[in-house]
């Protein structure tokens, strides 16, 4: 069996790669060739940005593959020009979507027809666009595909926190713990979701390829566990063997002070997101969760401590969430002479770069800090301008 992969380095699809290869799956991988993410020497790879049509498609000349998975696909634009550029080379067409598609006010154990669409947060909108575009298209075309709605997943470099910088940072938030900094909870803590590893995760998606009992339909592929926020943070306290310090907003609040992950957090984090596994056990007998959250936890926190934090610090998250406490801390009276905000040198690389990243966004309230971020804006603008015409 041949796989196509779109991406082949991400968190999911480095793991979807390793699990085909160990089932007999001949891989090959097309994108950019920018990560330095390791790839098996089992693998094929095609180097080629993918909305380069013609060298795309210059690179499969005469290939024929059993399926492609596109893990790169998030609006309805994307999935078309996805969809028709390897519709000739595949037999099959897996999108991954996300159990995010889900209205979890209508469900409360979705399955696979459950209602859909949670309409504050746009992330879980373009995805049902993207699901609802792709069936009518592969009709059209006559060609098999198949949906995937991962639930929460990780792995070496994500701890599964609701809100978190992005992937390859999350050491940001050991280092606070170890520092005694509070982490942020909202609405305390209490709701849930699926949570699962990306090794349990391939294992789904993997045993779907090629599979004729997979062709027009769409599954979730999540765990057993359904945790609260707040027993993912004792998990972290137990595998970091320290107590972590909370500090508690209404999700209201919260998506107030982080308006570019509103949708994220009222939509999808302040609500109980639980979702059925039963029909991935049925067409996949081999699919189950084998890693538990403490197990999966200590992995990860063990990787990032032994590989110097791995990307390092995100500082503007770092300072953001140092300002949201110290502002609420304030405006309820509560003393901060235990919570340790201010900027710290977590892992001894600070640059100036850092320390400034973490003043803007420590003082982006005050009109000084507005000024000089407005100012910065516009000089950024006037320097793309240059580079425009030059």
């Amino acid at each position: 069996m041949k796989l196509l992969i779109v991406g082949g380095t991400g968190v999911l699809s480095s793991e979807v790669t390793k699990e085909a290869i160990k089932q007999g799956v001949a891989v090959t991988i097309i994108n950019r060739g920018n990560s330095s993410a390791p790839i098996n020497d089992e693998v094929k790879v095609f180097t080629a940005n993918i909305n380069d049509k013609n060298k795309v498609l210059s690179l499969l000349d005469g290939e024929m593959f059993d399926a492609v998975i596109d893990f790169i696909c998030y609006n309805k634009k994307q999935i078309e020009y996805s969809f028709n550029l390897f519709k000739d080379f595949v037999k099959q067409y897996v999108f991954i979507s996300s159990t995010a598609v889900y209205n979890y006010e209508k469900c409360s154990n979705c399955d696979e027809e459950a209602p859909k669409g949670m309409e504050i947060w746009n992330y879980s909108v373009d995805k049902v666009a993207c699901e609802n575009y792709l069936e009518k298209i592969a009709k059209e075309a006559n060609k098999n595909y198949t949906i995937i709605r991962p639930a929460v997943t990780y792995g070496n470099t994500r701890i599964p926190y609701g809100i978190m910088p992005s992937y390859g940072y999350h050491g940001t938030m050991i280092k606070r713990i170890e520092n005694g900094k509070p982490i942020i909870t909202w609405d305390q803590a209490k709701n849930r979701c699926n949570i699962f590893r990306t090794e349990d995760f391939a294992v789904g998606l993997v045993g779907l390829i090629g599979n004729s009992k997979a062709y027009g339909e769409a599954f979730n592929i999540c765990g057993d566990e359904t945790p609260s926020w707040l027993e993912v943070l004792d998990a972290i306290s137990n595998s970091m063997r320290i107590p972590v310090k909370t500090f508690d907003l209404t999700s209201i609040e919260y998506a107030k002070e982080m308006p570019n992950k509103k949708g994220e957090i009222v939509g999808g984090r302040a609500v109980d997101a639980i979702t059925s596994n039963n029909k991935i056990k049925t067409v996949v007998p081999s699919f189950n969760q084998n890693i538990c959250l403490q197990e999966g936890i200590d992995k990860t926190i063990a990787h990032y401590k032994s590989n110097n934090y791995l990307k390092g610090i995100d500082y503007a998250f770092d300072a953001d969430t140092d300002r949201i406490i110290l502002k609420y801390a304030k405006s309820r009276g509560f003393s901060i002479s235990d919570m340790n905000l201010g900027f710290k040198d977590y892992i001894g690389t600070a640059s100036f770069k850092d320390k400034y990243t973490y003043y803007l966004n420590f003082n982006r309230e005050k009109d000084h800090v507005k000024i000089l971020l407005k100012l910065q804006m516009q000089f950024r603008r006037f320097l793309r301008k240059i580079k425009a015409i030059f």
